[in-house]
Parts: C-alpha cells; sequence; structure tokens
C-alpha cells in the first residue's frame, strides 16, 4: 500500500541548500556569454515591447507565448533593458524548482546528491542566463507532479495547481503538452489500486474546462476563431535542415530510432537518462507518493519527446534540441536520486546500469566524441564504490568540473563583449558607410545595439548583398562574425557569394584586421 502523501523536510538547516543556490547564482552571474542571434531575439524585444504598451499580437505564434515574454520584460521593464536582466526569470525559475523539489529528499546525501544531478546538467545550465521559454517551463513542468503529490490530502488545491501549471506552461511553449496524458494515467492507476479521488478528478475537469473555455474564448473574441491558436501553431511549421517528412521515410525511422541515442550521448543527457530507469521502474511499481507521480511525468516526457510530431498536418516527429531537453533535467534528477536506495546494494543493478553506460561510451566513439566518451566512463567506478561520501565527492567532481569549464569555454569560443565593442566603434566612426555583416547580427541589432537605430541602420545583411549591386557603393565595410562557423554554418553559403560580389566589382582593400572572431575589411571599389 502506497503512503497517501509525500512529506517534505525542513531544508534550512542543509548545506546543499545554500550551495545549490549559491552555484546557480553564480553560474547566471559569471556563465553569461550573450543573447543566441536567434528567437531570444523576439521574446526580448517583445517583452520589451508589452512593458511599453506597444506589442500587438498577430498571426505569429510566438506572439501568443505570453509566459515566454511577460515575465521575462517585467525584469527589464524594471532593472533595465539588457539580455542578462531580462534571464534573471531564468534564474528564478531554477531557483524555485530547485528549492521546491529539495524538499522532498529527507537525508543529507539525498539532499546532496539531489542538488549535484540538479546543477550538473552543462545545457540545463547553459540556459539559465537565456531568455528562452524552455527555462520557464523547468518550473511549470515541474509544478505538475509536485500538485499531484497532494490529491489525497488537498484535492481541489491540487486540481487548481496542477490545471494551473499546465495552463501557465500552455502558454509558455505548446510542449507541455507531452504531459496532458499524465491526469488521465494517474486516475488509471489510482482507479486500479482503488484509489480514485472524485473530487480531486471532478475538481480538474471542471478547472480544466474553465481555464480552456477562457482560453478558447479569448481567440474566439479577439480574432473571431478559438481554434485561432492551433492553427497559428501549424503556420509556424516549416520545412528546414531540423525537419524529418519532407525528406522521406527513411528519414523519419532515422529520428525516431538512431537520434535519440545519440543527442541524448552527444548533448550530455545520457546519464541522467541512464540513472532515472530505477526510480521510473520501481516509483511505478511500489507507487510511492512522489516516485509515482515524477516517474510517470516523466514517461510522459520522454514519449513526447520521442514520438510527438511537430505539426498536426503531417506526422514529422520533433527536432530533439538540446535546449528543449532541458525540462527533462529536474524530473529526471528527482526520480534519478529517489531510486538510489532500491538498487545501490544490488549488484545486478549495477551491472545493468554499468551495460547502458558502456553503450554511451560506445556511440560516443562512434560519434568520434572523445569527451563525451570519457564523460560516460567516469560513471561506472562510481557505481561499485561502498563509501557514500567518497562517491558524492567523486561525483561532485564527474558533474561540476566540466559544468564550469564549459564558462570560459563557450566565453572564449563567442568573445561576445569584442562583438558589441567592435559594432560600438564601426557604428559611430566618421565614416558613414555601410557595415556588410552577418545576417544573425542584423537580425538582432536592436538588443545590440539597443536605442541606437542611426548606427543600426548602418548594417546590411550579407543574403541581401545582390541589392547592392546595380549601384554598388564606391566604399564599403565588412565585418564578419566569425562565430557563424559555430553557431549558424549554413552563412558560409552567404560569406562565399560575398567574397565573389567584392571580386565582380573590383573592390580594393584598404584596411583590413582579423582578430578575436572578427573579420573586418574596409572596401574601395576601382573605377574604371
Amino acid at each position: 500500500m502506497r503512503s497517501a502523501n509525500l512529506q517534505h523536510h525542513s531544508i534550512l538547516q542543509s548545506p546543499s541548500i545554500y550551495f545549490g543556490l549559491l552555484f546557480l547564482g553564480a553560474y547566471w552571474l559569471i556563465g553569461f556569454d550573450g543573447i543566441t542571434f536567434s528567437d531570444d531575439v523576439y521574446y526580448i524585444l517583445s517583452g520589451k515591447s508589452f512593458w511599453e504598451g506597444s506589442m500587438e499580437l498577430d498571426d505569429y505564434h510566438f506572439s501568443s507565448r505570453w509566459g515566454a515574454y511577460v515575465p521575462f520584460g517585467f525584469f527589464g521593464y524594471v532593472f533595465g533593458f539588457h539580455p542578462r536582466i531580462f534571464s534573471l526569470f531564468s534564474l528564478l525559475c531554477y531557483v524555485l524548482t530547485f528549492t521546491l523539489l529539495l524538499r522532498y529528499f529527507s537525508s543529507s546525501n539525498q539532499k546532496w546528491l539531489f542538488t549535484l544531478w540538479f546543477c550538473g546538467q552543462v545545457y540545463f545550465l547553459h540556459f539559465i542566463s537565456k531568455v528562452y521559454p524552455d527555462s520557464a517551463l523547468v518550473l511549470w513542468v515541474s509544478l505538475v507532479p509536485i500538485a499531484s503529490i497532494y490529491r489525497h490530502k488537498k484535492p481541489i488545491l491540487a486540481a487548481f495547481g496542477l490545471v494551473a501549471a499546465l495552463f501557465l506552461g500552455f502558454i509558455t511553449k505548446e510542449t507541455i503538452i507531452f504531459l496532458a496524458p499524465f491526469p488521465i494515467l494517474l486516475f488509471i492507476l489510482d482507479w486500479k489500486n482503488e484509489r480514485s479521488n472524485l473530487q480531486f478528478y471532478s475538481t480538474l475537469i471542471a478547472f480544466g474546462l474553465l481555464f480552456g473555455c477562457l482560453y478558447l474564448g479569448f481567440f474566439w473574441y479577439k480574432f473571431g476563431d478559438p481554434l485561432y491558436r492551433i492553427q497559428s501553431i501549424n503556420a509556424g511549421h516549416y520545412i528546414s535542415e531540423f525537419t524529418y517528412a519532407d525528406k522521406g521515410w527513411t528519414s523519419i525511422l532515422r529520428r525516431l530510432t538512431i537520434l535519440p541515442f545519440t543527442t541524448f550521448v552527444e548533448r550530455a543527457y545520457w546519464p541522467w537518462i541512464v540513472l532515472s530507469f530505477p526510480g521510473i521502474w520501481f516509483g511505478l511499481k511500489a507507487k510511492k507518493a512522489g516516485s509515482l507521480e515524477f516517474a510517470l511525468a516523466l514517461l510522459c516526457l520522454l514519449v513526447g519527446f520521442w514520438f510527438m510530431s511537430s505539426t498536426l498536418e503531417i506526422y514529422n516527429p520533433i527536432y530533439l534540441n538540446p535546449r528543449h531537453l532541458i525540462i527533462l533535467v529536474p524530473i529526471l534528477s528527482f526520480c534519478l536520486v529517489k531510486g538510489i536506495p532500491d538498487w545501490i546494494d544490488s549488484t545486478g543493478w549495477k551491472h545493468f546500469i554499468a551495460g547502458f553506460f558502456i553503450l554511451g561510451t560506445l556511440i560516443a566513439l562512434v560519434l568520434l566524441d572523445w569527451k563525451m566518451a570519457a564523460f560516460n566512463v567516469a560513471f561506472i567506478p562510481l557505481l561499485y564504490l561502498k563509501n557514500p561520501k567518497t562517491r558524492i565527492t567523486l561525483l561532485a567532481g564527474v558533474l561540476l568540473i566540466p559544468a564550469l569549464i564549459a564558462i570560459p569555454y563557450q566565453q572564449r569560443l563567442k568573445k561576445y563583449d569584442t562583438l558589441l565593442a567592435t559594432l560600438e566603434e564601426l557604428t559611430t566612426a566618421d565614416d558613414s558607410s555601410l557595415i556588410i555583416t552577418n545576417n544573425f547580427l542584423t537580425f538582432s541589432k536592436e538588443i545590440l545595439l539597443p536605442e541606437k537605430k542611426d548606427q543600426q541602420d548602418l548594417l546590411f545583411p550579407i543574403e541581401e548583398v545582390k541589392v547592392l549591386q546595380h549601384f554598388p557603393p564606391s566604399e564599403v565595410r565588412v565585418m564578419i562574425y566569425e562565430y557563424y562557423a559555430h553557431a549558424y554554418p549554413k552563412e558560409q553559403e552567404d560569406v562565399n557569394r560575398l567574397e565573389l560580389w567584392i571580386k565582380i566589382n573590383g573592390y580594393e582593400v584598404i584596411e583590413e584586421y582579423r582578430e578575436d572572431r572578427i573579420w573586418y575589411r574596409k572596401l574601395s571599389r576601382k573605377l574604371e
């Protein structure tokens, strides 16, 4: 018989809570490496516009993701327009999630283990200082199983909390739809175990209908169609290198069979997934409060990521973007640590888990990813250590050292401060000639050069260089941010076309330097 509810424990006397909060805060502070020149640009500018009163809801499906820009924009509105300031909401969501989940671990060892696993995933930490809805979903996704834990003790409050978490998650990003089966599966398990709770489930349905009617009713009132939001999501689907349906059934098959394994290994999620297996198994088998709900939520998320389509019109499995996967980390960490007491003394389980780490190592070797191969191998001896304190100490090194090394590595790779300084220098110089530069820099110019319209207008995207062909300027400046080779390698085609355009139009280099990811040239056209 499972216990009625999971007890939460005091965390104020535990050093792990202070270590975790300090680590997360420090990572947010020193780990910032700039914007990603992508969707975060939209969310930052939309958040700014919302609090200035100029944001308009339109048919672009991002505009309906209020949770992705309204709370982020609030921090910018209060403390200033800067990407790092906007990302304070990401930090808040991480901190709240960590604090809420840590309460469900009783022993000091368990608290430390959860702290290390929660704070040790490099992609999860990378987005703590970014403005993306996935960072907010970390909180809303975790609140779904947390609320359901109390369905027997406080059924009405639990039902409201679960529906509110799903609703807030949905208006943040549609990914939380992966948890839509969760209440149904929970009801089936409760019914099978003769613990059906009509008050909870009837209240859940009532709140669900209320929130759903208000949501659909808003779009009906605003656009004359209650399903407008769904249609805008489908309209937002487009063919790219990250879609599969347009590339044939073999591409879909590869996405469903091979790519999940390679992605989980390459992006360092493999240890979390492998070590959560016992937590899922024993959580569903023993039906302990907390372990059951989180195991069920984790299964819903994993199945959703593995098989869900990105559009309702055709079956196109979603791209396993490592950023999207960060919402798994708190749930994985919870299941992982909760399952440890059930397998730590079992040689069979240790061999089973070690086998999956060997598999992860082999996948990494096939991918020629030596770092991930070493990362996976490092966990195998930890499985067989007898002393818990030694195991935790070594685990801290295995998890936190790579996470900390990632900070200077990413900052050296990106040289974001140098980029900002160069743009400021070039756009304030006496020279008023155009600056042909990367497409993603012109896309991000309102953040890179905030409130400087005249300076922003000097930036010209390389993809539109043909527009200049009819009347080539006598002088032009070219600034290529060579980080594109890492983040946007497809821009190489535009760079190649730019070089051809320079040659065809007879430009000569009169000034040039190439350092810190910046390749700058001032060109003058030879007149016949």
